[in-house]
């Protein structure tokens, strides 16, 4: 009996889809399956049901119905950690190592500082009053290093072995107190009356002052000179127009203009003396000056100290406790009695 035409064609049929299933994955076959029902207007009950709903993480469902693995390994994560999974602690070797950076930047000048130092040399450098290549920077000179420990911790100063500051010593005595107005406006204090206020015995010594911290000015720095040279009128009217973070008087012209009310020296937070201590009248202006300062402001004197008369009256005019910084040879830590 001879095969019909439908059988043979069935058995083609059949080798084919064989082939099919060998050259396809499931998932295209799938596809292909759920096409061909599609054409054929013949669905599985369960197809017109796959659907997913919105939730509260998804509310527009885009992501259709798939979990967010983010999420999950973050709760992997925290289930770890309370299954009783200790944090890593940092060994003794990194401890320490924070703990030296922490003391180095207390016990070590600021950036802002070494900055000040330097606009202060190129300032003085570009006028010709300060020789780089024979000088030595001002940042590492050794009485200032000595100045700057001793005014954050806060004590009373004498620069001993000489009546007169150096180049070196104004310029520390600017930027440590430029640095210490820098700290005070990052803590969020306003500064609006001078700071630091400079006692000169003459105008010549009041024009090298100013000159050494008018570099400064590009920092936010402002300094003011006042000494007989000039028109107290002209200074009375130039105090107006400026609040100067820096003052550096003669105390005969600070007197002046105290008592023409043209100036406030009450919230003066540091006081420099310059000047020859052993002569009456220059300390007697001194004092009055000092009286007129509401508080108890910092103070640094330079005097000779050989002269027991000096002694005595760096005593009253600063107070008992006073730490001395030898021009040559820096010493420890220690009070006069």
């Amino acid at each position: 009996m001879g095969k019909s035409d439908d059988s043979i064609q069935r058995r083609k049929n059949k080798k084919s889809r064989k082939k099919q299933d060998d050259k396809v994955s499931n998932r295209i076959a799938g596809i292909i399956a759920a096409k061909k029902r599609r054409l054929s207007g013949k669905r599985r009950m369960c197809e017109g049901m796959c659907y997913s709903l919105p939730t509260p993480e998804d509310p527009f469902n885009e992501r259709h119905g798939k979990v967010d693995l983010v999420k999950k390994k973050k709760k992997k994560k925290q289930n770890q950690s309370k299954k009783g999974k200790n944090p890593i602690k940092k060994t003794g070797l990194a401890q320490n190592s924070d703990k030296l950076k922490e003391e180095f930047h207390m016990h070590a000048p600021s950036k802002f500082l070494i900055l000040c130092l330097k606009t202060i040399q190129d300032g003085l450098q570009q006028d010709g009053a300060f020789n780089g290549g024979e000088e030595k920077p001002f940042f590492v000179h050794t009485w200032g290093i000595e100045f700057w420990k001793y005014f954050t911790s806060g004590k009373d100063i004498i620069g001993t072995n000489q009546a007169h500051a150096t180049t070196e010593q104004i310029a520390w005595v600017a930027a440590t107190t430029a640095d210490a107005i820098s700290r005070k406006e990052k803590e969020g204090l306003s500064i609006s009356n001078s700071f630091l206020l400079f006692l000169v015995p003459s105008q010549e010594k009041a024009v090298k002052v100013r000159k050494i911290c008018k570099p400064l000015k590009a920092l936010g720095i402002h300094t003011v000179s006042l000494h007989p040279g000039a028109s107290i009128d002209h200074q009375i009217q130039g105090l107006k127009n400026c609040e100067p973070e820096f003052l550096i008087s003669t105390p005969e012209r600070l007197q002046e203009l105290l008592s023409h009310g043209a100036i406030k020296t009450s919230d003066v937070s540091f006081l420099v003396i310059d000047g020859p201590l052993t002569e009456t009248g220059y300390v007697d202006a001194v004092e009055s000056i000092a009286k007129s300062i509401s508080g108890k402001p910092q103070i640094l004197a330079f005097s000779d100290c050989s002269n027991s008369s000096s002694n005595f009256l760096m005593k009253k005019s600063v107070g008992e406790s006073i730490c001395r910084i030898p021009l040559d040879d820096p010493v420890n830590d220690h009070n006069m009695a």
